[in-house]
């Protein structure tokens, strides 16, 4: 029986890696169309907007990286088997958390994109703090919660000998990992007595606050310009008027998106412990959904707004026509009728 729920977690394991690397590829493949198109083929000027349209994509390719989360019980174990660059645990565990860390980072960006189209319908003299150096003061937000993320993470969720004795017979058992031998973090909700473990649940509590922080002017902005954007709107050339309502569907598909693939797998993975449930998953594959946001964003952007949508197509159109030129000289030598040499 061991060994067909070995076999059968190991298969998990495997299936959550191969997702991850589609979610890479494909992320990196959109991002890099989205950054091109932003920086070389889209014409219209979109202000201080652009440096989020070259950045979030940046980002969201580091972010499109995976490692193992297994859910045991009243705890779950975030690690890696492999140590790049034959480094040691402890930077192993820094680059994990840094991982994570920019899974804040990224929802914090969104919530920032939403202040910006909310102050540009509503107090367009707010945007001076986006223009030129002070964009960085986004970028200084995002990194802050990133860093609050990673740090609360790093301290909060050492592996101790409690946690690695929690988790040792049945990582063991299930994936013939030996539990001395990996670098992570672990967490543990309750002690042997049932009491509550609060350095562990501390990290709960400020990852907790960081989503409902991003989450509350996401929605917040998203609810006020639902209600008041039309009338706003009204007083902007057609243009504008067109460009900021394109924005805005971008906007709500960025809402619901995120909301699946992003806050609801991690809310999975960080309250499920707290409920003690008699279950050992490999919850890493939950998080699979996670390296394809990045993807699914610079798509909707793409498809959504007009100037990159054309702008897609005539880069489309611009290429087919230089492999269709490029094929002709081929088909031309080998259309040509040859010569028998026979003469009267």
């Amino acid at each position: 029986m061991a060994t067909n729920e070995t076999v059968s977690h190991t298969k998990y394991v495997t299936y959550a890696q191969h997702v991850a690397q589609l979610g890479f590829i494909s992320t990196t493949f959109t991002c890099l169309i989205l950054i091109y198109l932003t920086v070389f083929e889209v014409k219209r000027n979109f202000g201080s907007y652009k440096y989020f349209l070259v950045s979030f994509p940046v980002f969201g390719m580091v972010f499109a990286t995976s490692e193992n989360v297994f859910s045991h019980n009243a705890g779950y174990l975030y690690y890696s088997t492999s140590h790049p660059f034959n480094l040691g645990t402890f930077w192993v565990d820094w680059l994990l958390v840094f991982y994570a860390g920019v899974y804040a980072l990224t929802i914090s960006m969104i919530a920032i994109q939403f202040v910006y189209r909310y102050w540009a319908i509503f107090s367009d003299k707010k945007l001076s703090l986006f223009k030129g150096w002070k964009f960085l003061f986004s970028l200084f937000y995002s990194l802050f919660f990133g860093l609050l993320w990673s740090i609360g993470m790093f301290y909060f969720c050492k592996i101790d000998e409690y946690s690695r004795s929690y988790f040792a017979k049945d990582l063991l058992l299930k994936y013939k990992i030996d539990i001395s031998e990996i670098a992570g973090m672990a967490l543990v909700a309750y002690n042997a007595d049932g009491s509550i473990r609060w350095r562990n649940s501390s990290c709960t509590l400020n990852m907790t606050l960081i989503m409902l922080i991003q989450y509350s002017i996401i929605i917040y902005c998203a609810v006020r310009m639902y209600h008041d954007m039309e009338s706003k709107l009204q007083l902007l050339s057609a243009s504008l008027r067109n460009l900021h309502k394109q924005f805005f569907k971008t906007l709500i598909l960025q809402i619901v998106t995120p909301t699946i693939i992003l806050f609801s797998p991690v809310m999975l993975i960080i309250y499920l412990p707290f409920f003690d449930l008699e279950v050992s998953l490999p919850t890493g594959i939950f998080l699979c959904a996670l390296t394809t946001y990045p993807a699914l964003d610079a798509c909707i952007v793409t498809y959504v707004v007009q100037d990159y949508r054309n702008a897609a197509k005539h880069m489309l159109i611009r290429e087919l026509d230089r492999v269709r030129s490029w094929l002709a000289p081929s088909r031309e030598a080998h259309d040509a009728p040859t010569q028998t040499g026979i003469t009267d």
